[in-house]
């Protein structure tokens, strides 16, 4: 193959930007659903987070131990850095869309 054969391929998808999977009256159902499922989430990391600090720690990570732990500072920034991080990436569609606006 030679080099003029090999052109450089388009970074995306000729289309539409993205799939429109729901109309206008559904959105708001949707949404609930995935911020429900995005709090369970982060309280399940948050409770991962436990079990391993725990562990970490030399003791067993029983039911007890973990609603008894208390994360101390560095801990709850870690889980708050994460979260931060967490939440910038689930709802990054929404911060380009809004970029775009504004750049308009």
């Amino acid at each position: 193959m030679t080099d003029e054969e090999q052109a450089p391929r388009a970074r995306k998808a000729v289309g539409p930007e993205r799939q429109v999977y729901f109309g206008p009256a559904d959105v708001d159902r949707v949404m609930a659903v995935v911020l429900a499922l995005t709090s369970e989430v982060a309280s399940l990391r948050d409770r991962i987070d436990t079990h391993e600090r725990i562990a970490a720690a030399g003791s067993v990570a029983n039911g007890a131990a973990v609603e008894a732990f208390e994360p101390d500072a560095r801990a709850q920034d870690a889980r708050q850095d994460w979260r931060d991080r967490y939440i910038r990436r689930l709802f990054r569609v929404f911060t380009e869309d809004a970029e775009a606006l504004r750049r308009q």
